[in-house]
C-alpha cells in the first residue's frame, strides 16, 4: 500500500506519516519546505515530496500512485476568511477532483474539524448528523471542504474525521499554554469554565488510521476525542501541576475580547496571520467546544488511550527534549 499524507510537516501529519511508516506502508509526504521535515527524513518507508497543492500536475501524481490519500495540509490561521477558502476548502475540492479522475481513485481521508460543528456543550455534544453551525472563518472553510470533498469527490471511497483540541509531542498550538504555565500562571478565561473534548495526537492518528483501513467508514464523517468533557480550568490546573505548581489568573470576557483585537491589529500590522485574533477570542468566549464520539468507537473500534494528565506530562517532556521550552 502507498499512501499519501499532505501537510507532512505539520504536528498531525507527521505523526501521521511516522504512524504509517512504521506498520509497514509507504508514505509519499508531502512537504513545502524540506527543512521543515525534520525527523522524516531518512526515515525508513517515507519518501519526501516537495511541491504545492495548487499545482494540478502534482495533484494528479500524488493521486495516480496512491492508494490512499490523508488530507491534512490546510491553514488554521489566516488574514482573512478569502484565504481560509482558497486553502483549506478550494485545494480539497481540486484534491477530490484529481483523485476522482485517476485511472485507479485512491480513497480520500479528510482531517476536518470540531468547528465545523459550531459550539456545543456537554448536554448537547456535537454529533455526526446534527446540522454544522460554524461560527468564524476556519469552521465555514472546513465545512466547505467537506462539501467540495463530496461534490467534486463523486465516486470517490471517503471518510471525514472531525478532531477537537489536538495536542501532543509537536504541537505548537498549545505550547504557548505549556511556556504560560512553566512560568507559574494559566490565564483562565472567564474562570475557565469553557467545556472542551480534546484527543491526544496518537489517539487521533490511531483513528484516522482505522478510518481509512475500514471499508464501513466510506462515506462516513466521525468525531474522534479521549472520551471526556473537560473544561479550561481542568486543562489548566493539569498544565500547572506538570509544570510543579502556580495559580489560576482570571481573565474577564470583556478583556479576552480586547486581547483578540490587539492581536489582530498586530498581525495586520505585521503582515502575517494573528495567532489570537478576533476568530479564536470567539472560540475562547463559547459556553463549550464538545463532541460525542459514539460513532467511531461503535463503528470502527476506536479506543482512545492517552489522558489528560498522562498526555500533558508526556508533551511537557518532549517540548523540554527538544528544547522548545
Amino acid at each position: 500500500m502507498i499512501a499519501v499524507v499532505t501537510g507532512a510537516s505539520g504536528f498531525i501529519g507527521r505523526a501521521l506519516a511516522l504512524r504509517l511508516a512504521a506498520s509497514g506502508t509507504h508514505v509519499l509526504a508531502l512537504v513545502r519546505d524540506p527543512a521543515r521535515a525534520g525527523d522524516l527524513a531518512g526515515t525508513s518507508g517515507i519518501e519526501l515530496v516537495r511541491g504545492d497543492l495548487r499545482d494540478p500536475a502534482l495533484l494528479r501524481d500524488l493521486t495516480g500512485r496512491s492508494g490512499i490519500v490523508y488530507h491534512l495540509a490546510g491553514l488554521t490561521s489566516a488574514r482573512s476568511r478569502r484565504e481560509f477558502m482558497a486553502v483549506n476548502a478550494e485545494i480539497t475540492g481540486s484534491l477530490a477532483a484529481a483523485a476522482a479522475r485517476s485511472p485507479a481513485p485512491p480513497k480520500l481521508v479528510l482531517v476536518s474539524s470540531l468547528s465545523v460543528a459550531g459550539p456545543r456543550s456537554a448536554t448537547q455534544p456535537a454529533r455526526e448528523e446534527d446540522s454544522p453551525a460554524p461560527v468564524n472563518g476556519y469552521g465555514e472553510s472546513k465545512l466547505l471542504a467537506e462539501g467540495l470533498l463530496r461534490r467534486e469527490g463523486a465516486g470517490l471511497r471517503w471518510t471525514v474525521v472531525r478532531p477537537p483540541w489536538v495536542f501532543g509531542p509537536g504541537d505548537r498550538a498549545t505550547l504557548p499554554l505549556f511556556r504560560l504555565a512553566a512560568r507559574g500562571f494559566f490565564p483562565s478565561v472567564r474562570g475557565g469554565c469553557m467545556q472542551i473534548s480534546m484527543v491526544h495526537v496518537h489517539d487521533l492518528v490511531e483513528a484516522l488510521v482505522l478510518a481509512g483501513d475500514s471499508a464501513a467508514a466510506d462515506g462516513r464523517i466521525y468525531y474522534a476525542a479521549d472520551g471526556v468533557v473537560h473544561t479550561v480550568a481542568q486543562l489548566g490546573e493539569a498544565l500547572l501541576a506538570a509544570c510543579g505548581g502556580g495559580r489560576a489568573l482570571h481573565v474577564p470576557g470583556f478583556v479576552f475580547r480586547f486581547i483578540g483585537l490587539a492581536g489582530e491589529a498586530a498581525a495586520w500590522l505585521a503582515e502575517r496571520p494573528p495567532q489570537l485574533g478576533r476568530d479564536k477570542a470567539c472560540e475562547g468566549l463559547q459556553q463549550g467546544w464538545v463532541c460525542d464520539d459514539a460513532r467511531i468507537r461503535s463503528e470502527l473500534g476506536y479506543r482512545s488511550r492517552v489522558g489528560l494528565e498522562e498526555g500533558v506530562a508526556a508533551t511537557l517532556a518532549w517540548y523540554r527534549t527538544h528544547g522548545w521550552l
